[in-house]
């Protein structure tokens, strides 16, 4: 399943902030042959629901705000990473990332192996060995 971007250093990224583009792109440079393509700012999950806004239009902007936001998934052969960027990654990365992959998978093409993945910029105590046991790929850039 090919993404909509090659992996290579961009000029723009939907939806990553300036210290997750600094870690991207340490990352596109220690490992430039890692994936295939990718995709940025992936909506997955359910949105909220606004009972008390009347507003088609405006319910409707705040529905799509509210859905989760993988912020890249990586593509290499039939494996597909979700991807989650934080500076200085600790327990809340770990949880976010869960998330987004259990939300994904749905969407996931029958024989694609789906695997989550933290790149951080900080080896954080215990952090690697609790992605370890849980099957997370944790890189540190």
């Amino acid at each position: 399943m090919p993404g909509r971007f090659p992996y290579t250093i961009l000029p723009k990224y939907s939806h990553l902030r300036p210290e997750d583009v600094m870690i991207w792109e340490r990352f596109i440079i220690k490992y430039p042959k890692f994936y295939d393509s990718v995709d940025y700012d992936l909506k997955v999950g359910n949105p909220r629901d606004y009972p008390e806004v009347n507003e088609d239009q405006y319910k409707k902007d705040l529905e799509y705000l509210s859905r989760k936001r993988v912020d890249v998934v990586g593509y290499k052969g039939d494996e597909i990473h979700i991807i989650e960027l934080k500076p200085r990654a600790s327990f809340s990365a770990i949880g976010q990332v869960i998330g987004y992959t259990d939300l994904y998978r749905p969407f996931a093409p029958e024989k694609s192996l789906v695997s989550s993945v933290i790149i951080t910029d900080e080896k954080i105590p215990d952090i690697k060995d609790l992605c370890f046991k849980r099957g997370i790929l944790y890189f540190v850039v």
